[in-house]
């Protein structure tokens, strides 16, 4: 019984694999016999970048300019990859430029693979160099691949019911928003439904800071995402935290305050159009104005939830389309570039990796003329991975794989049945291959007997096997020797590289803060500060999660503590706003700013700052608790 119960389980895990696959295989397979047939085997290489490119935005809601984006990509980086063939300077510089900039423009805390599906097409198409007049047809190729790429994925979006449109994911989260709101009035506090509004927020994050690209350009549906995400994060902040939850309950008020805050929602997931916003508007604010709740959490979340609805409310719910045209922002730009070449970034250390293990390996497989040399460029690219942990998991399971699957072609070679049975082995290979969890010693199996059989064409089999193997353990040595000695990123040290960056985005905050008293400020500048802290921020998590109790214990709540402050950060700016701050709170708000700036950054003791210029009110209260929460910080 229990082997027929595991034999059940397998397949039940196969069939579930295979049909979250198929939509992937079934690309592949298209493409592949189109570009066999119509343009020749030479030219097989470019389906790998686009249907990897596929794999990774079938569930991603694209845009026009996305497809544009990936059509214009494809043919420069098909010119760039043949560039790189014509001499062994153009293949350093060009591996080393193109690699690091794609890490750069593309990758983030929220997409750490963000530049696969690019730099794959690159280093995919320049493992294979061509003659000058075979550039034509590459280009064809690469450009008949990207336009049906575009196709897939359109019709994936609609099979799959997946737009850009935000209409019906707003309808839908606002709604479980109210439901779970009401939930927390009945007294609840299900730790489910607090990371069900965490992961609500994150989404919306994700989202937001996916359309801010390299160049900042200004995009109000940007704005919109991350109000959006501080709507759900306001109620996330108030259930991750149990002593504020515990406060909050006692509040006799409570169950009404939660009840009211649900209907506001469920009023605002009504309201698209102009009109009923303005209306909507109305009330919130007169909540605002005339609701007196004590001093505390529940006054805290309750009159931020109402800040937040009431910035919603000048949102527009449609999906809105930037200009074509728009004034790029060099100085965010520049700002945006200096943060990210910081040795510290995430980004930075993995760009540079990335780009010395690519530029060395594409190098020696240039100048070495052997049989298959572009197998030691194409297996470090593959090791290679953000996390030096990852990589070193790589480093042990692609070679189990690799082994496998050496013998299974070794096994299965002699009874295939010809030219059209080695083809057909292949793409089942290739087909099984996408069915696999990238990174486990599963996937290389398949992805080692297809490469291995596609080479039989032109080599013996076990010529072929050997090849592959001292390939694999050429790259192994290399990656490991860059993993180890060029900035590395272990993920503890990279966890306290996260914590200082929680840091210092506070610091930026209250500079920009500062400057929007004096002057208006971008909104989006906000959102965008806010997005990076919740990026850092779930990745330090993630990590706190997997120490012992003990330092679990400890970081979570340090962590908290962040939240909380930068929650508090958040507060203030919406006050400024909705101009609920007065001219002589902006006065001393000022100077209070100011002096937070100074000592968040590193974090010292903020005991002498002094609040007795603030007039005691909402404001108030707010930068008071800021302060309890930095001393308990600089206490711990």
């Amino acid at each position: 019984m229990g082997a027929l119960t595991k034999v059940k389980g397998f397949g039940s895990l196969f069939w579930k694999r295979w049909k979250g696959a198929s939509s992937t295989i079934v690309f592949y397979l298209i493409q592949f016999l189109l570009v066999l047939w119509l343009f020749g085997a030479d030219y097989a290489m470019v389906v790998s970048g686009s249907t990897t490119l596929f794999q990774i935005r079938r569930r991603e809601p694209n845009r026009l300019e996305d497809y544009l984006s990936m059509v214009l990509m494809s043919l420069v980086l098909c010119l760039l990859a043949f560039a790189a063939g014509l001499n062994v300077w153009l293949c350093a510089l060009l591996n080393f430029g193109v690699l690091f900039a794609l890490v750069i423009w593309k990758c983030s805390q929220f997409t750490p693979k963000g530049h696969l599906g690019y730099a794959m097409t690159f280093v995919f198409l320049e493992l294979r160099p061509l003659a000058p007049e075979q550039l034509p047809t590459q280009l064809a190729a690469v450009a008949f691949c990207a336009l049906l790429l575009v196709v897939a994925l359109i019709i994936h979006a609609r099979a799959a019911n997946i737009t850009a449109d935000p209409a019906g994911q707003i309808t839908r989260s606002l709604d479980r928003l109210a439901v779970l709101l009401d939930g927390l009035a009945k007294g609840e506090q299900d730790q489910a439904a607090a990371q069900e509004l965490y992961e609500l927020a994150r989404t919306f994050h994700r989202q937001g800071y996916g359309q801010q690209g390299l160049l900042y350009l200004p995009d109000r549906q940007k704005r919109f995402y991350h109000l959006f995400a501080l709507l759900f994060q306001r109620a996330s902040y108030l259930l991750a935290d149990d002593a504020a939850w515990q406060e909050a309950k006692a509040t006799p008020a409570f169950a009404q305050s939660m009840s009211t805050l649900a209907e506001m929602v469920r009023q605002l997931q009504k309201a698209w159009e102009p009109a009923g916003r303005q209306r909507l508007a109305r009330r919130l604010q007169a909540l605002l104005d005339h609701t007196d709740l004590p001093q505390g959490r529940l006054r805290i979340f309750y009159r931020s939830v109402l800040h937040t609805l009431l910035l919603l409310c000048r949102e527009s719910f449609h999906a809105q389309h930037s200009p074509l045209f728009r004034r790029v922002p060099w100085r965010a730009v520049g700002r945006g570039l200096r943060q990210r070449l910081s040795p510290a970034r995430f980004e930075f250390r993995f760009a540079l990796r990335l780009a010395v293990v690519m530029t060395f390996s594409c190098t020696v497989s240039y100048l070495w003329e052997f049989e298959h040399t572009y197998w030691f460029p194409l297996h470090a690219f593959l090791l290679l991975q953000p996390s030096y942990e990852e990589s070193a998991h790589r480093m042990v399971t692609r070679p189990i794989g690799t082994a496998i699957g050496c013998l299974l072609v070794h096994l299965a070679y002699p009874w295939l049945p010809g030219l059209p049975g080695v083809f057909l082995f292949s793409l089942v290979m290739i087909s099984l291959m996408y069915c696999c969890t990238p990174g486990t010693w599963v996937q290389p199996i398949f992805s080692t007997s297809f490469a291995l059989t596609m080479a039989t064409l032109t080599i013996q089999t076990y010529e072929a096997i050997w090849l592959r193997l001292f390939y694999l353990a050429v790259a192994v040595a290399l990656v490991l020797v860059v993993n180890t000695y060029l900035l590395p990123s272990r993920k503890e040290p990279q966890f306290r590289r996260n914590l200082q960056e929680l840091y210092r985005l506070q610091a930026e905050y209250w500079a920009v803060i500062r400057r929007s008293l004096s002057k208006p400020v971008d909104p989006g500048l906000f959102g965008e500060l806010l997005a990076q802290f919740h990026m850092v921020y779930h990745e330090a998590a993630q990590f706190a999660a997997q120490l012992p109790e003990a330092q679990r214990e400890y970081h979570h709540r340090r962590l908290v503590i962040l939240w909380n402050m930068f929650s508090e950060l958040e507060q203030t700016e919406s006050l400024i706003q909705i101009g609920a701050v007065t001219p002589e709170e902006g006065t001393a708000l000022e100077g209070v700013s100011a002096a937070l700036e100074k000592r968040v950054c590193p974090l010292t003791s903020m005991a002498d700052v002094d609040l007795n210029k603030l007039p005691k009110g909402e404001l108030y209260y707010v930068i008071h608790r800021y302060l309890e929460n930095a001393g308990q910080l600089v206490q711990s």
